[in-house]
């Protein structure tokens, strides 16, 4: 059963979109973050060219139905500030992982809140019966995102605390 969340999610607070060749500057500056990519894996330097592939397989993957990546946009100016992503899905179950990172010149004002918000409550719509979210020790913001976004711990070790949100018609 394929499942696929909209591919556009509008919160008031951002608007979700697939990314788009006109992103991959604003992609470049995310991915180039100091303190990002402590927590995420992606290359370093990250540059343009790494950026453009980055679209390109986000739009197969899409088309796929194995990841959905989005630009996070402010409403109106379609100002990209940062990325969200359901990803690593599990094969025999209606769950995915989902991932979250704004740029440093947005943070501190919401936006990863609404972005984890919309697109959790897209990809419940769309029929995902748990959303997981993998966050490594020491990230406290994320954590504190995903505790406002409604998300409770599952489990924890020394590395990461799984984190998870659950289709109110799904057992736990």
């Amino acid at each position: 059963m394929r499942i696929e969340p909209e591919s556009v999610i509008a919160t008031g607070t951002v608007v979700l979109r697939p990314w788009c060749a006109g992103d991959v500057e604003a992609l470049t500056a995310i991915y180039s973050d100091p303190l990002s990519a402590q927590y995420i894996e992606v290359p370093q330097p990250y540059d343009a060219a790494q950026a453009t592939e980055f679209v390109r397989r986000s739009t197969r993957s899409r088309a796929a139905g194995t990841t959905f990546h989005y630009a996070v946009t402010l409403p109106g100016a379609d100002t990209v500030v940062g990325s969200a992503y359901l990803h690593d899905r599990a094969p025999n179950e209606a769950a995915t992982h989902v991932s979250y990172l704004i740029h440093p010149n947005h943070r501190g004002r919401g936006l990863a809140t609404a972005a984890l918000i919309g697109l959790t409550e897209a990809a419940l719509s769309a029929g995902f019966l748990r959303i997981l979210a993998r966050i490594e020790t020491g990230n406290r913001a994320s954590e504190t995102v995903a505790a406002k976004a409604g998300f409770a711990v599952l489990w924890s070790n020394d590395e990461e605390t799984c984190w998870h949100k659950t289709a109110t018609n799904a057992s736990t």
